[in-house]
């Protein structure tokens, strides 16, 4: 038995075939495979319809905006405080623009009534985060440098133990 290399031209033409295949894929699949919940792995937040989930969609509307620390616009990007600040400001309710501050505004709530639209807060370190609480033990924030605009589960291992707890803003 003779072992005949292939020629050159072969593997070539295989390549060509291969690559002809994936991009008949890619195309077939279209735009879809960009859509926020494929990309991100979440489903969409079903809003209830209260004053305080249209602030939430307002601030959904930021999904995937880069964080920028001390900024609150849609241009310049948001901090943890800035996305709040600009979703609730959008509704015509001004809230304090500082952490420290949004975690002591509104009215303290439990856990078991926190509901959409709710200011969330953690304690990392020596330092607060906050977010909105979204739906189905979700929240949306914007996390740090290098991080953008999204929704995280509550019960993350790294967000859960932070959770020091839940404003309301709008009663």
């Amino acid at each position: 038995m003779k072992n005949n290399p292939k020629p050159l031209s072969f593997y070539l033409l295989t390549f060509l075939r291969i690559s002809l295949i994936c991009t008949f894929c890619v195309l077939l699949n279209g735009c879809s495979i960009f859509s926020s919940s494929k990309i991100s792995g979440y489903a969409p937040v079903q809003y209830d319809g209260s004053p305080a989930s249209k602030v939430l969609k307002t601030a959904m509307s930021q999904v995937g905006k880069k964080y920028s620390y001390g900024k609150a616009t849609p241009s310049e990007g948001f901090d943890c405080s800035g996305l709040i600040y600009w979703s609730y400001k959008r509704h015509g309710i001004t809230l304090p623009r500082h952490t420290s501050h949004q975690a002591k505004a509104g009215t303290k709530v439990s856990r078991w009534k926190a509901r959409q639209g709710d200011i969330v807060v953690f304690k990392i370190g020596r330092r607060l985060h906050t977010g909105l609480l979204a739906d189905k033990g979700r929240f949306l924030h914007a996390p740090s440098s290098g991080g953008r605009v999204r929704l995280e589960p509550l019960n993350n291992p790294y967000w859960k133990p932070k959770i020091i707890g839940y404003r309301r803003i709008i009663n």
